[in-house]
């Protein structure tokens, strides 16, 4: 008997999330729709796209929903990101019903001038360059293709010029109709009244959105480049030096442990970390390091990093100051008081995270997106309590592989 392949289950048109804040008469609104950077088919098409939701929809032109905004004392902001469009906007709490309206509106109604789209994308292109001229950037520009290549996530957000040049208002207009395809997330905090704001939310945003041009399709997995490579920068910079590997998505079991371990390394305040209390305070090679361990992880691999701004004549001694931290770490793992210090420092940070409607709602936007309780701070604070040495040790031998670190230098260029 043969047995017919089932359907793939159908994607949710809608999830949304509504929380109460108590505080300041004010509401924040956020809409999501998965995508960005990593399936746009024309580098800088997606931040274009998101950037365009903002330039009028079919009721009003941009310099009239400008205006309107303004009046109303709201703050929009939309933009393409790595991995969504994305859409933001603040309120009074007196004006939610309009906000909410007005947000619908925004992302679901764009119409994407071809003038105004033109404008964008050389404004990006000029962004590009701007940020390009700046030695530690263009350093890790090289060193996210060295890590990600021939995923999207090689190259910067903003595209690249050749790119912006072909993007135009049907390339947004397609962009956001396969987003749109995609399901959108709704979330809405503040003073309010749940209830009443998420029946508004379904009357709003499920609406019936015709199929994509171009459906998404999955990137390509991260290979990478080789494994060291040297960017020229101007004569008499200091060097930028990135050492790293990828490690895990934000949905993998082990990024919370990894958060802890980044801490030890040099990811918490002030100079507090083994590689900068090393490179940095021991032996003086640094005027700034930090450490990472899931940098930018999300729906693709993060990565493990340690940057050091130091002397071209002590960039060697850096790089080896590091990787004997990295090595230390792996071998002869770690001390009680400094497990205890860094969920110390992870813990006494989680409520700051949470005092105002905006933080809620960004937490909330990031819990639907990966579908991980990341608005709950019992939970987060129960997890972190649960790691031991132990356990620490072995994640940080499964995950941090100093023989499979790439290393991406910017150095002055001779002459």
């Amino acid at each position: 008997m043969s047995l017919a392949a089932s359907a793939p289950p159908e994607k949710p048109r809608l999830r949304s999330a509504v929380r109460r804040v108590e505080g300041m008469p004010i509401v924040s609104v956020r809409v999501l729709f998965p995508g960005g950077a990593r399936c746009e088919t024309i580098p800088g098409q997606a931040l274009v796209t998101g950037r365009m939701l903002a330039e009028g929809t079919r009721r009003r032109g941009w310099r009239q929903l400008a205006e309107d905004l303004e009046g109303r004392g709201m703050i929009l902001q939309t933009s393409g990101t790595a991995e969504s469009l994305t859409l933001g906007l603040e309120a009074l709490a007196s004006d939610l019903d309009r906000a909410l309206a007005w947000a619908a509106e925004i992302a679901l109604e764009p119409t994407f001038p071809a003038d105004r789209c033109d404008w964008l994308a050389r404004q990006a292109t000029a962004e590009l360059a701007s940020l390009g001229d700046q030695p530690e950037v263009a350093t890790a520009w090289r060193f996210s293709a060295q890590l990600y290549h021939p995923h999207p996530r090689q190259r910067p957000v903003l595209g690249t010029p050749e790119g912006l040049a072909l993007v135009d208002a049907e390339a947004c207009r397609a962009f956001h109709q396969s987003s749109v395809a995609e399901g959108a997330i709704v979330v809405v905090t503040g003073e309010l009244e749940p209830d009443a704001v998420r029946r508004r939310i379904e009357e709003l945003f499920a609406l019936p959105v015709a199929a994509p041009s171009l459906p998404f399709v999955e990137p390509p997995r991260p290979v990478g480049l080789g494994s060291r490579q040297v960017v020229p920068i101007r004569t008499g910079e200091q060097a930028h030096l990135y050492l790293g590997h990828l490690t895990v998505d934000r949905r993998h079991p082990d990024y919370l442990p990894l958060e802890l371990l980044a801490v030890i390394l040099g990811a918490g305040a002030g100079l507090a970390g083994r590689i900068p209390g090393r490179i940095r305070e021991q032996e003086g090679l640094a005027y700034s390091t930090f450490a990472q361990t899931t940098l930018g992880a999300g729906l693709d691999p993060g990565r493990l990093i340690a940057y050091v701004g130091t002397s071209p004549e002590t960039a060697a001694q850096a790089e080896r100051g590091v990787r004997e931290e990295l090595e230390r770490l792996v071998e002869q793992g770690l001390g009680d008081d400094e497990v205890n210090e860094a969920r110390a420092y992870l813990l006494g940070r989680e409520p700051f995270r949470r005092e105002t409607a905006r933080q809620y709602a960004d937490l909330l936007v990031e819990a639907l997106f990966y579908g991980l309780p990341e608005d709950d701070l019992e939970l987060r604070a129960k997890r972190l309590q649960e790691l031991d040495r132990p356990s620490l040790e072995e994640l940080a031998r499964r995950h941090i592989r100093p023989q499979e670190l790439k290393v991406t230098i910017g150095l002055p260029a001779a002459g």
